[in-house]
């Protein structure tokens, strides 16, 4: 445990700057699919996220995962309303399908690339925005009524074909990707591996919605988030026992803490029966030359 500690302290690094709030312009919507286990092409992992774009900034991070926490809520509150004995609660939690945790904050004008990632804490990876070197063709194509040329790109070990709307002028995309000048609105590898699809667009000013990493994020680099994944590989109870404890607040909520605790009499939490993609020897990041 000592040497867990001691670890954990020498390859985090805590910083009291943070990046200031920016407005949220408007929202993409996307459907993705990676292959993530090459012996079962037929069954890829699925998942809807949202890219939220603002004048300097972007974050593109799970819907799916938003939506399941707010059903859970909506289950736990009906439970409640509808209790028999509303003194004694008798709630169930039903646990939803696997959703991406990362998050990803690009700044285009600081060439910067957050990463938020959970490794029991909350870390945010800092690195620099990956140069992608695009080559831009005269191709074009109508996608959700919006005009769009192509680019091609070598990127993390895959040949990427990617379509942007200039007339939607924000230099950034889903996941990584980004540097085109217009809002990459799909994207695909040339096995059709990772597929981006795009669903739509929405103006969300006036939701007052902001793009800024959290705050009390652990801020860390690349290599020491490496180390601290490999800590945890070694010794997963050790690391959970030594990470606990940083003051970080609760993101995300299953609705039970809207109940008052001396009301509930049992609490029966199910967990997902749906399908899982349990191997993953097809990471979206390939080493180069695979």
């Amino acid at each position: 445990m000592k040497y867990l500690l001691t670890i954990i302290a020498a390859i985090i690094c805590f910083t009291a700057s943070a990046q200031k709030p920016e407005p949220a312009i408007g929202k993409a919507v996307y459907n993705f699919s990676h292959v993530r286990d090459t012996l079962h092409r037929d069954k890829p992992y699925t998942e809807r996220l949202a890219l939220l774009v603002g004048r300097d900034a972007s974050v593109y991070k799970s819907l799916d995962k938003q939506l399941a926490e707010q059903k859970m809520v909506a289950d736990v509150m009906n439970q409640v309303k509808n209790a028999s004995n509303p003194n004694a609660l008798t709630l169930t939690i039903q646990g939803g399908p696997p959703t991406q945790a990362e998050e990803y904050y690009q700044y285009p004008k600081e060439k910067k690339l957050y990463t938020e990632e959970t490794v029991v804490n909350y870390y945010l990876v800092e690195e620099p925005l990956p140069a992608i070197k695009w080559q831009i063709k005269k191709d074009t194509m109508s996608i959700s009524g919006l005009q769009c040329q192509m680019a091609t790109a070598h990127f993390k070990g895959r040949d990427y074909t990617a379509w942007f709307c200039a007339d939607l002028p924000f230099q950034t995309g889903p996941w990584k990707l980004n540097g085109l000048p217009g809002l990459i609105l799909e994207a695909s590898d040339a096995k059709k591996e990772v597929i981006f699809k795009f669903e739509g667009f929405e103006d969300i000013r006036a939701s007052n919605q902001t793009i800024a990493p959290p705050a009390d994020d652990i801020r860390t680099s690349p290599e020491n988030m490496a180390k601290l994944k490999e800590a945890r590989a070694k010794d997963p109870s050790g690391f959970m026992k030594a990470s606990h404890g940083s003051g970080q607040a609760k993101r995300g909520s299953n609705g039970m803490d809207m109940v008052d605790p001396s009301k509930i009499a049992s609490i029966n939490v199910k967990g997902y029966t749906g399908p899982l993609t349990k191997v993953v020897n097809n990471p979206i990041e390939l080493p180069e030359g695979k």
